[in-house]
């Protein structure tokens, strides 16, 4: 998805919610450490979707969530090829997938509806990072970003800049308990209310009870609610609740959710609890 160049405002720029600019967007920003549990091959932090700092701006201290660059063919290459898909331009299949995209969509949704560190951690915008921040965290991380190879054979000044989010920074977490659980499930049933739809809860994407991770959500409207039958959308939607039920299983914990077609979903692939 190529934007306005020199564009400052709430993205992504499609139909639908958006998140606002970080406020302090221009002031600079100290990394303090690396925050996120990445999977190390070779010396090289490979991570998910983006890499998670604790990072002091304007001296408040901060979760910045770097997001590496993303590519609309992998996501092309997974549709079923029927008409209506062809239909799906690759502006629109790529502010409804890339992760960056789909935390902007989720957490804008959440913060319009008065939610914001409420239902998920608190958000405070996006912003983005000049490419020579590459060559900064290289000195203290080995840090795999996927940037384009014809983006690389630019230079740096030249190259795309980082998209990142900012989080309220939570570092003591809370074990696991039947009034976490309660909440975790109260919270996603607000979620799925907004048209919020995580579909990857799980307890790695937990701190202090709040979800972190949207890297993956997709929110009202998406284009994929769109093209599948309404069996299928009903499934997605309900994989979150699915997910927490097994949280609260494999803690020893209980969860009620008042829904007979999907427990019976969940009687089905996990057997009655």
């Amino acid at each position: 998805m190529v934007e306005t160049p020199n564009y400052d405002g709430p993205l992504p720029q499609c139909q639908g919610p958006k998140l606002k600019p970080f406020p302090h967007r221009k002031s600079k920003v100290d990394f303090i450490r690396l925050l996120s549990d990445s999977e190390s091959t070779g010396g090289i932090e490979s991570g998910g979707h983006a890499h998670v700092f604790e990072v002091s701006i304007e001296g408040e201290t901060y979760a910045l969530k770097v997001f590496k660059f993303f590519d609309d063919e992998e996501v092309r290459a997974g549709l079923n090829y029927t008409r209506a898909d062809h239909s799906i331009s690759i502006d629109l299949l790529h502010s409804h997938s890339d992760p960056f995209y789909n935390e902007c969509r989720a957490f804008g949704q959440i913060i319009q509806a008065g939610q914001n560190g409420r239902v998920a951690v608190r958000c405070y915008g996006h912003l983005t990072l000049p490419a020579e921040t590459e060559e900064d965290l290289d000195q203290r991380y080995k840090l795999a970003w996927d940037r384009p190879a014809e983006d690389c054979d630019k230079p740096m000044s030249q190259r795309q800049p980082f998209r990142a989010i900012v989080k309220e920074l939570v570092i003591d977490d809370v074990p696991l308990s039947q009034k976490v659980v309660n909440k975790m499930v109260k919270d996603l049933k607000k979620m799925r209310a907004l048209g919020v739809y995580p579909m990857d809860v799980c307890r790695r994407n937990y701190r202090a009870g709040l979800l972190v991770d949207m890297s993956l959500a997709m929110t009202e409207p998406h284009y994929l609610f769109g093209l599948r039958s309404k069996r299928h959308v009903d499934d997605m939607k309900r994989e979150d609740l699915a997910n927490v039920l097994q949280i609260a299983k494999d803690g020893g914990f209980t969860c009620r959710v008042r829904d007979d077609e999907f427990c019976s979903k969940i009687r089905a692939r996990e057997g009655s609890f």
